[in-house]
């Protein structure tokens, strides 16, 4: 079955490309969300996602014409007026719609074919299956990170009180655990049972062939 290639659909590819590891093709996001920031009127990013472990975040702008994608230099935060998000950032669009010697300077680009498949033409991923920092130095770019701070923690507002959410999550641990318990508590039993009328079974089998052998 064909891919629909549409900007909601390249916008939940690039959210699913950004929490894959690099020996899948991916990211290696811990994170990632679409259609995210604006806050004050700044940038809105198609995917953002981020790894706080090695403390890099990606951004990934899709891009389903020609137009749209030459309309992106006249925005400040693309054509260096101002910080944008990002430490590295990619263009997703149709196989073949932008090719790698079109893109301003450190943005990556991956193709979208038919079978939405991604393939990575351009960026600090190329030829990689693991994530390392060698080599992608050349690719970083300088972050507005107020801005990816205030982002995250409107994000976390919006899942709402983040303590009970905490609290919630160990509770359902906890009966989580309590079924698991239970359920090898009755496994046990039944093995114990089945044990227990087999050596039944054998006894009255030997008490029946010693009545047998008198």
């Amino acid at each position: 079955m064909a891919f629909n290639i549409t900007h909601s659909n390249l916008n939940l590819l690039a959210q699913k490309w950004l929490l894959r590891s690099p020996s899948a093709n991916g990211a290696h996001c811990k994170i990632a969300f679409t259609e995210v920031g604006a806050l004050f009127g700044g940038e809105i990013a198609d995917a953002w996602g981020c790894n706080y472990d090695y403390d890099f975040s990606v951004v990934v702008e899709s891009k389903v014409s020609r137009s749209d994608f030459l309309a992106d230099k006249k925005k400040p935060h693309r054509n260096g007026e101002v910080l944008g998000m990002g430490t590295f950032r990619y263009f997703i669009c149709p196989e073949g719609m932008i090719s790698p010697d079109e893109l301003p300077e450190k943005w990556g680009l991956l193709w979208v074919n038919s079978r939405g498949h991604i393939k990575i033409k351009a960026g600090h991923l190329l030829g990689k299956s693991c994530y390392s920092h060698n080599g992608s130095a050349d690719w970083e770019h300088d972050v507005n990170h107020t801005a990816e701070r205030k982002m995250m923690a409107h994000l976390l507002n919006r899942v709402g009180d983040a303590e009970k959410a905490k609290e919630k999550m160990r509770e359902l641990y906890r009966e989580l655990n309590a079924a698991q318990a239970e359920a090898q508590k009755l496994r046990n039993e039944k093995k114990e049972k089945l044990w227990s009328n087999w050596s039944e079974q054998v006894v009255e089998g030997l008490d029946s062939l010693k009545v047998a052998e008198q």
